[in-house]
């Protein structure tokens, strides 16, 4: 293990974190492949439940790059993808290092497992962020070393685990919370529309595969927000819409669930994100697993007191998102 191990491992979370939640159930995770002499190969995300995981995405742009084959590219599910490289890699792998964020399946689950296509493959090293804590999954670094490959974990596990922590939550408890916030440089979040394009696409992917969308009655009233995914791109673009709540003491729609009290947030279960501002966050603050902050670089009132950073929140990464800067906080 040396230095450049660990940058790629960090680069390999640093591309899962774009696709933060968008997996959820599953964890985000990232991969890379390199030759033998760090020239990066390919790059792969696990972008969504049910579709390949990061290693195999990662293995199709490399098999493409290293044969011009561009068969595997009309390839979309996990099974052809590992069928049609279990047939077709003629060792071309031996020579390439794969790093990935966290440790290889070793099940069959949606997708076959990701630990025997590898070994499979022949890679000459596997450089992983961190074990996976999930009894079913794991299990891959003992196969890979059975099968002679050189496997070893990073020395930033951290930083790995760092992306799981919706995966475990949500694992846990069977619900895992984000708080989003839009606000702008001088921290207002009122009057007008705040992100950039890709901050709101990236919003419109997740509540593509959120269970539970909630806001609040003043948001409701001052914004009258359709809510929907409107913006997601592919693959989010024709999943799910999430089942809309809302906290209020004094509104009825028939488009929401209505929460009276903070504490009926316990009651949800899966992946629920809230939208709102600063009251919001305040009044929920004990039910939040997460927070995200759209931070968009421009003012409106240099005058605006409420500060964000009031609560006990522990950053965990930061990410451009276009022209915003998105915080994630734990």
């Amino acid at each position: 293990m040396n230095s450049s191990d660990d940058l790629l491992i960090k680069h390999c979370c640093d591309i899962a974190w774009e696709a933060q939640t968008l997996a959820l159930p599953n964890p985000s995770v990232g991969a890379v492949i390199t030759r033998e002499n760090g020239e990066i190969l390919s790059r792969g995300v696990h972008s969504l439940a049910g579709t390949p995981h990061a290693e195999v995405m990662a293995i199709k742009q490399a098999y493409f790059t290293l044969t011009q084959d561009s068969t595997i590219s009309h390839l979309e599910s996990s099974l052809e993808l590992h069928n049609f490289l279990l047939h077709n890699h003629n060792g071309i792998f031996k020579n390439c290092v794969l790093y990935v964020s966290l440790e290889p399946c070793n099940h069959y689950g949606k997708t076959p497992p990701c630990a025997n296509l590898i070994k499979e493959l022949g890679f000459a090293k596997v450089i992983i962020g961190t074990r996976d804590s999930h009894t079913l999954a794991s299990g891959g670094i003992q196969t890979l070393q059975e099968a002679g490959i050189h496997t070893s974990l990073s020395q930033i596990q951290d930083e790995a685990q760092k992306l799981l922590l919706p995966f475990e939550i949500l694992r846990e408890k069977g619900r895992f919370v984000l708080f989003k916030i839009a606000m702008r440089l001088d921290g207002s979040y009122v009057n007008g529309q705040i992100s950039c394009e890709k901050s709101r696409i990236f919003t419109h992917n997740q509540r593509s595969v959120c269970d539970y969308l909630c806001i609040s009655g003043a948001t409701l009233r001052s914004d009258n927000p359709t809510l929907n995914a409107r913006y997601a791109l592919p693959p989010y673009d024709k999943h799910k819409q999430p089942k809309l709540c809302l906290f209020s003491t004094r509104e009825n729609n028939p488009r929401f669930h209505i929460f009276r009290k903070a504490e009926e947030i316990e009651s949800l279960k899966g992946f629920v994100v809230i939208e709102g501002g600063l009251n919001l966050l305040s009044a929920l603050r004990k039910y939040i697993d997460m927070l995200l902050i759209h931070k968009a670089f421009f003012c409106v009132d240099l005058n605006f007191t409420q500060k964000s950073n009031a609560m006990d929140f522990e950053l965990l990464h930061t990410m451009n998102l276009g022209k915003d800067l998105a915080l994630w906080l734990h």
